[in-house]
């Protein structure tokens, strides 16, 4: 600077040469003391026409804006400040170096130079898009594979329903969601556990006829995902008003779960505000249906098999247990809690030829419709065996261990108790009956008297079925009336935090109660507090047999 308010001319004539735009503001008024070409062009203008002119004559559209704001804020800090925006009014970005100069007689200047950035901003605006949309991705990514990893862990119909409706409503906003599964059968839209969903769910969605009006139903029928809003809800569902009024439903997508092209459920997802439901979110929504698709079609597939091995094996166990000689049998069979097993636990009660009453229980190894098969040929096999000859128990189960060695390459593995209740003169006049028994690898019988003594009838147990080795052994035992004996499978004692021992222990404890005078109520009792075990109980089925030796005439 030469003098106040002037400019030095060597170094406009530098300015004229920079590429850079340049332009020296009077800090009062905001007057164009000097401006280059590039400058100018900012602008539009050349520099005659702005030098000795108001910024706000020349350029508006900077009075009010962050540019000005910036210009007074040099003018207040008096250091260098850098800044980098739009200039208003265009569609042009400049990057500013700013710089108050302070004159004589307190005259300030501010100098200002700034070079165009606006194709390095559309690049930053590219990359910063880009850059999101693939953090987009990687979160989608880790959703679906997080969401995988959850509907892999499900086996029910009820934990798929569960997952899929938290990962919509967690994922996406939606105040609640559903999976429906469709039964051709019925020619209805089940929506099992919809009365957790929304409200008047469970009146209104329940069961819809597959022919019926809805978003849902007509998703189905085309086989594609509708996004409806509530205009549209309304104006192509008006016989549905109620529905939409108390669901307060605001936004719905319906997507088909398709597996083969056949429609095996529907995944609901409901807004109860309005939602602009971006591409994005609708292509995950259809991922999601499409995880779902899996699980439940594994779901389905599981519970059919169940259905039918439960069926398999109810039919095989005894419901007509023989009731003579003074004896009363009551059975009990308890499926494990697990909804997706079966197993090869069974009882029975035989009444021989000679009129002598034969006592069953057995498990064989797993939890499938395979064990519920292998069971079945074991109880019919050894009630071949039984009714064919009067062989004490040991030796029926070593004729039984000769059957299971024909049935297959692959050997049946199993544990049975047999139990006959044997009487001749001597013990029906002294008032008792005699027990004979062979274990091969089961839990042992208890034995609870009239006055609720409980004991183990504990002797070793021999080799489990299908082992193939060795002869069984014979037990005996006299039981005065008034005596009942309890045979039971492993599922009723075992736990995951003890041993056998002491869960066999822990039944001898509570069958106390079994002295009852209603044998049908206090097998019931025993059951419920035996299995109250909290979070290690209920992990296998349990099969049970109670005999009541009563006093006989």
């Amino acid at each position: 600077m030469s003098s106040a308010g002037a400019v030095d001319p060597l170094l406009l004539r530098a300015w004229q040469e920079v590429s850079e735009g340049t332009i020296v503001l009077d800090a009062q008024q905001w007057r164009v003391e000097h401006v280059n070409a590039a400058g100018a062009a900012v602008y539009g203008l050349a520099p005659s026409q702005m030098v000795g002119r108001l910024l706000s004559d020349v350029f508006p559209t900077a009075v009010g804006s962050d540019f000005h704001d910036e210009l007074r804020r040099t003018r207040a800090e008096g250091g260098l400040v850098t800044w980098t925006g739009p200039v208003p009014g265009t569609d042009r970005w400049i990057a500013v170096r700013a710089q108050r100069v302070d004159g004589p007689d307190e005259q300030q200047t501010v100098l200002c130079s700034f070079r165009d950035v606006t194709a390095e901003r559309a690049l930053e605006v590219e990359r910063d898009a880009l850059t999101g949309s693939l953090q987009r991705s990687l979160e989608n990514t880790t959703r679906l594979l997080r969401l995988s990893e959850a509907l892999t862990a499900t086996r029910t119909v009820a934990d798929v329903a569960e997952v899929a409706a938290a990962a919509a409503r967690d994922g996406f906003g939606a105040t609640y969601a559903a999976v429906s599964v469709v039964d051709h059968d019925r020619q209805v839209l089940r929506t099992p556990f919809t009365a957790r969903y929304a409200p008047g769910a469970q009146e209104h969605w329940q069961d819809v006829p597959l022919d019926g009006p809805g978003p849902g139903l007509v998703a189905l029928r085309d086989g594609q995902p509708r996004f409806d809003d509530e205009a549209a809800l309304r104006t192509r569902f008006p016989e549905l008003a109620d529905r939409w009024d108390v669901s307060r439903a605001r936004f719905v997508a319906t997507v088909p779960l398709l597996a083969a092209r056949r429609s095996v459920g529907l995944l609901t997802v409901v807004w109860c505000e309005d939602v602009d439901l971006p591409e994005g979110q609708r292509a995950m929504l259809v991922a999601l249906a499409s995880y779902t698709t899996q699980a439940l079609q594994r779901a389905l597939l599981l519970a059919e098999r169940t259905a039918t091995a439960r069926t398999l094996q109810n039919s095989m166990l005894t419901t007509d247990l023989p009731q003579v000689g003074g004896l009363e049998l009551v059975a009990r069979y308890v499926a494990a809690h697990t909804e997706d097993q079966v197993g090869g636990d069974w009882y029975d009660g035989v009444l021989l030829p000679d009129g002598t009453t034969l006592l069953v229980i057995g498990d064989v190894a797993g939890h499938d419709i395979t064990a519920a098969a292998e069971m079945g040929q074991l109880r019919i096999a050894l009630r071949a065996l039984a009714v064919d000859r009067d062989d004490p128990p040991a030796l029926l189960l070593d004729r039984l261990e000769s059957v299971v060695d024909s049935f297959r390459a692959d050997a049946i593995l199993a544990s049975c108790l047999v139990v006959r209740v044997e009487q001749d003169a001597a013990a029906r006049a002294a008032g008792v009956r005699v027990l004979r028994w062979a274990n091969a690898g089961h839990p042992p019988p208890v034995l609870v008297l009239a006055d609720g003594t409980a004991r183990v009838l504990d002797a070793d147990p021999d080799l489990l079925l299908g082992v193939g080795a060795g002869h069984r052994t014979d037990h005996v035992v006299e039981v005065p009336a008034g005596a009942t004996l309890l045979l039971y499978t492993d599922g009723l004692v075992e736990r995951r935090d003890e041993d056998l021992d002491a869960g066999i222990e822990r039944l001898r404890g509570k069958a106390s109660g079994l002295a009852g005078p209603h044998l049908d109520t206090a097998l019931d009792e025993l059951l419920a507090e035996v299995e109250d075990g909290g979070p290690d109980a209920g992990g296998d089925d349990v099969a049970l047999l109670a005999v009541r030796f009563h006093p006989q005439p």
